[in-house]
């Protein structure tokens, strides 16, 4: 008998990055997984524009019009301390 496999890749790698790191034992926090606007706003931008960005460079784009990442906290608070820990 033969078995077919089916070999599934993210666009991105963030999938296989993450497993990985589950498969090794190595930290999660490795991994750098966007905010989920991110990955909507890529959509609209290709859809709009036609055209194909990766996740980093929407996700730089969003930074320079002054996007923040609601989940780094810690960053926003030593912003706002003036660089104080």
């Amino acid at each position: 008998m033969y078995q077919s496999v089916l070999l599934l890749k993210s666009r991105d790698g963030i999938m296989e990055k993450v497993y990985s790191c589950l498969e090794g034992g190595g930290p999660l926090d490795s991994v750098h997984i966007p905010h989920s606007d991110v990955f909507f706003v890529r959509e609209a931008l290709e859809d709009r524009f036609d055209c194909t960005l990766s996740l980093a460079q929407v996700e730089e784009y969003m930074k320079e019009a002054g996007w923040k990442d609601s989940g780094d906290t810690r960053k926003s608070q030593e912003q706002d301390e003036g660089g104080r820990s």
